[in-house]
């Protein structure tokens, strides 16, 4: 009897702990250190993309069809980071000096959004079939596309894996030639840079033959001011400075070495004079005071910073673009139809790849961009619900 009583207390004050600690950080304002909407509502949507989302084992070579000569993909995958706080994208502050620089060498998209806010449910949807429309029976991992079509793929990433084979995303980079993940600490915690993923990339584009490469970033995640070495702490607080300019300063800077980032892979690029193009992206966005009084991301408080992301290309000068390609800046579109996207950019397309969904064709059709709980985001904002 006393080993019940003892067990029903533990139990009671582990319930009353566990409730405290979310009613206080939901009143904190800081929705992304603590993440407590990952854990009511994002779990949900992680387990039930981890049990039902089964993969194309059955990919033939048959069922693909090249159109181009290409060499290297290379397809970062930036964190958190949104195009609001982007120079390249308008924003106040220089905070992407370099790609400035080569910006009219780039293929800028500036309507693209992320499905979701959380990377779980995000990423996935970008490198396979799967989309917010509606569950398919199977899904088609771009990666396996790649391989099947006579291609080396490689996936290095500066985020930890979570355990091989219990996280959805690196089930998904499993099947690569090559994977390397060169952090296994937390994302918070973590002040890994994402320069450590260079001399890996360096690396393999030193080796022959064809070749695509996914580059997942640690970006510009929360902690902000853990993203970047101190040379990169160009925009500073003064010691009065409120909580909130300092908080915008660290993620500017985030994106300041996100810059030097990108740039340095494109420069890299161009060192091997091989057909080739880079793609980036971010997974989704993140609000940092932009359009109510917190920063981080919520799947219950949205705004559209969580969802703008950056989106564009750069193309050697041999590069084959495919023949249908249409350049569309401001083009309606969201990431999870990048799967068909990266298809039609390289010219290595699956039977499954419907045209009408690359941002890049000029068969694209618009749709309505259905995001979380079926909200269509180009309708939701108009009505000023941030």
């Amino acid at each position: 009897m006393k080993l019940v009583i003892n067990a029903s207390k533990k139990i009671l004050v582990g319930c009353i702990v566990f409730f405290g600690i979310v009613a206080i950080l939901k009143g904190s304002g800081l929705i992304e250190s603590n993440s407590y909407h990952n854990i009511v509502r994002g779990v949900y949507g992680y387990f039930d993309l981890q049990n039902s989302v089964k993969f194309n084992t059955d990919i033939s070579k048959d069922n693909i069809k090249i159109t181009a000569d290409n060499e290297v993909l290379v397809v970062v995958l930036g964190e958190s980071t949104t195009s609001q706080h982007m120079q390249l994208y308008g924003y106040n502050k220089k905070n992407t000096p370099l790609l400035n620089t080569i910006k009219d060498n780039l293929f800028i998209y500036s309507n693209v959004i992320s499905s979701d806010v959380i990377t779980t449910k995000s990423l996935p949807k970008i490198v396979t079939s799967i989309e917010n429309s509606g569950k398919k029976e199977t899904s088609t991992n771009i990666i396996e596309v790649f391989n099947k079509s006579g291609y080396k793929t490689y996936w290095l990433s500066n985020q930890r894996p979570i355990g091989f084979y219990d996280n959805q995303i690196s089930k998904i980079a499993s099947v690569s030639s090559y994977l390397k993940f060169l952090n296994h600490v937390n994302e918070v915690q973590t002040t890994s840079y994402d320069q450590v993923l260079l001399p890996s990339f360096k690396s393999v584009l030193k080796q022959n033959g064809k070749m695509v490469v996914f580059l997942h970033l640690i970006g510009t995640h929360f902690d902000y001011n853990k993203r970047y070495p101190k040379e990169y702490n160009k925009f500073l607080s003064k010691s009065t400075a409120s909580k909130k300019e300092k908080i915008i300063n660290y993620y500017d800077n985030a994106v300041l070495y996100n810059d030097f980032i990108l740039y340095t892979f494109i420069k890299e690029l161009q060192k091997q004079h091989k057909k080739s193009a880079l793609l980036y992206l971010s997974d989704h966005g993140e609000n940092v005071y932009d359009g109510t009084d917190f920063f981080g991301r919520s799947e219950t408080i949205l705004t559209k910073s969580m969802f703008e992301i950056p989106f564009f290309v750069w193309v050697s000068k041999d590069f084959q673009l495919p023949k249908d390609f249409e350049y569309k800046p401001n083009r309606a579109f969201m990431a999870d139809h990048t799967y068909e996207s990266i298809g039609h950019l390289f010219g290595v397309i699956y039977k499954d790849m419907d045209m009408r969904k690359s941002i890049f064709s000029n068969t694209f059709k618009e749709r309505k961009r259905k995001v979380i709980d079926n909200i269509d985001f180009d309708t939701y904002f108009l009505e000023k619900h941030e």
